[in-house]
């Protein structure tokens, strides 16, 4: 009988030699209190303590000022948003560690405080009669905006953006 623990295996995972499987989901920090929403120290501290995971998978991270719907979440769309994932990925690197983020956009699950007063778009006009946190406090959603075509491809394309400003954020960290 083995007393290996295989969770603490390592394992190769695509071309990734990851030190063990465990793997840490993203979870929503609300921690980017500063103007551009960008990462910084704390972001940079709290990847770093993580970094023994295997991989982490970063807190969601907006593709674009029209994504937004969580207070003080980061992007990943400016190139200063750039600069501080970049930050973020040395650390959990020179730690051992590997991190992907996720790329995000809330879509209906947004509010227009977040919009200077526009709704939010979605994929359709469906209200998810939910609550949404926004920086005034806790306020009901609205019925949001259905995107058009060319919204919909603007969306594609700053996700395309956001993933390029990720590969950067790799390979230059």
């Amino acid at each position: 009988m083995s007393t290996k623990q295989p969770l603490l295996q390592p394992i190769k995972v695509g071309d990734l030699e990851l030190s063990n499987r465990v793997w840490m989901a993203p979870m929503t920090r609300s921690r980017a209190a500063n103007e551009g929403n960008v990462p910084f120290d704390i972001h940079v501290n709290y990847y770093k303590q993580r970094a023994s995971a295997g991989l982490i998978i970063s807190e969601g991270s907006q593709v674009s000022k029209q994504a937004v719907g969580y207070i003080n979440t980061p992007g990943i769309y400016s190139q200063e948003q750039v600069e501080g994932w970049k930050k973020v990925t040395q650390a959990v690197h020179e730690e051992g560690g590997h991190i992907f983020i996720q790329l995000w956009h809330v879509g209906r699950i947004s509010h227009p405080d977040f919009h200077n007063g526009e709704l939010p778009l979605a994929p359709s006009a469906i209200n998810p009669h939910a609550k949404s946190f926004t920086p005034k406090g806790f306020k009901e959603t609205v019925t949001p905006k259905e995107m058009t075509i060319a919204e919909i491809k603007q969306t594609v394309l700053d996700f395309k953006n956001a993933a390029k400003n990720a590969m950067e954020v790799v390979l230059t960290a």
